[in-house]
């Protein structure tokens, strides 16, 4: 069985995507780490793949701020956060400068 959550994009991340909301269809008891991954797996999105991984691998929470229903990821169960059927992830970018 699958379950449908949203993506909602902000910033360089929407411009990338050229969207600013992208529905996936993930397997039953997915996580944000398999939601993400099949977000920059995508084709077509290898500039959104760019922004959020600096490294292939690399942990995405370097470059972004990703919220589960209002709650920064960090505060459940990070990248393990378990989805379920019309949750809504929101990436927000984080800017480095120097």
């Amino acid at each position: 069985m699958k379950s449908r959550i949203r993506l909602k994009l902000y910033g360089v991340f929407k411009s990338a995507a050229r969207a600013d909301t992208v529905s996936l269809d993930l397997p039953e008891e997915a996580t944000v780490r398999l939601a993400i991954n099949e977000l920059i797996s995508r084709h077509g999105y290898d500039e959104l793949q760019k922004l959020i991984r600096v490294e292939k691998g690399s942990d995405p929470r370097s470059n972004a701020l990703i919220m589960l229903g209002g709650r920064e990821i960090g505060a459940l169960a990070g990248l393990d956060t378990r989805l379920k059927e019309d949750d809504e992830l929101s990436l927000l970018p984080i800017a480095h400068g120097g």
